[in-house]
C-alpha cells in the first residue's frame, strides 16, 4: 500500500485524479473530503457556496451542516424537516468508487465541487501561513533590534570596566608592591 495514496478519512487506496491534499500531513479522497465540508456546497446540486446563500432560499439538514437549495428537486418543503442524502442513507457516496467520470455526471460534479472546495481550504490555508511568516519576520525583527541594543549597552560596559582598571593601576603603577597603610 502506498500511504501517500490512502485517503485519511477512508483509508481506501484512490486514483491521484480524485485525491485532494487538504493539509501537507492529510489527504482526502473526494467522497471524504466533501463529507467532512457538507456547509460548503449543497449536497444535491453539488454547487459550491462562494458566499453563503440567503437563509430564506436554503434548507438546513438536521443532522448535519449541510445546507440545501430550497429550489432543488431532491429537497424537501421548507416547511417539513430536511435530511441531507449522506445523513439520510449511511452508505451514500457523493463519488461511487465503482462509477467512471464519463459514464456519470453527477461523478463529474461531485470531482468539481471537490476540486473546488479544496482549492479554496488550500488558499486559506497558505493566506494563514503567509500571515503566520509575516508576524515571525517581524518578531525576529524586533529581536534582531533588541540584540543590537544589549550589544552595544554591553560593549559600553566593557569599555567602563577597561577605563575603571587603567585608573586603578595609574593609581597604582606596581600592582604587587604593598602599600603604606597595609604595613
Amino acid at each position: 500500500m502506498n500511504p501517500s495514496r490512502e485517503c485519511a478519512g477512508c483509508g481506501e487506496q484512490e486514483e491521484a485524479l480524485i485525491t485532494f491534499p487538504v493539509s501537507t500531513l492529510r489527504r482526502l479522497c473526494t467522497d471524504c473530503l466533501l463529507k467532512e465540508h457538507r456547509n460548503l456546497f449543497c449536497p444535491i446540486c453539488l454547487q459550491v457556496y462562494l458566499t453563503p446563500p440567503p437563509p430564506q432560499e436554503t434548507l438546513a439538514c438536521l443532522n448535519c451542516p449541510s445546507i440545501a437549495h430550497l429550489r432543488c428537486p431532491s429537497s424537501a418543503a421548507a416547511d417539513s424537516p430536511f435530511t441531507c442524502p449522506p445523513c439520510s442513507d449511511p452508505n451514500f457516496s457523493f463519488f461511487p468508487k465503482s462509477h467512471l467520470l464519463d459514464q456519470e455526471s453527477s461523478a463529474a460534479d461531485a470531482l468539481v465541487a471537490a476540486a473546488s472546495i479544496s482549492a479554496v481550504l488550500m488558499n486559506n490555508a497558505a493566506a494563514g501561513l503567509k500571515k503566520e511568516a509575516e508576524e515571525k519576520i517581524l518578531a525576529a525583527k524586533e529581536a534582531k533590534k533588541r540584540a543590537k541594543e544589549a550589544l552595544g549597552n554591553l560593549q559600553d560596559l566593557v569599555v567602563k570596566q577597561k577605563a575603571l582598571e587603567k585608573k586603578k593601576n595609574s593609581n597604582n603603577p606596581n600592582p604587587n608592591k604593598r602599600k603604606n597603610s597595609d604595613r
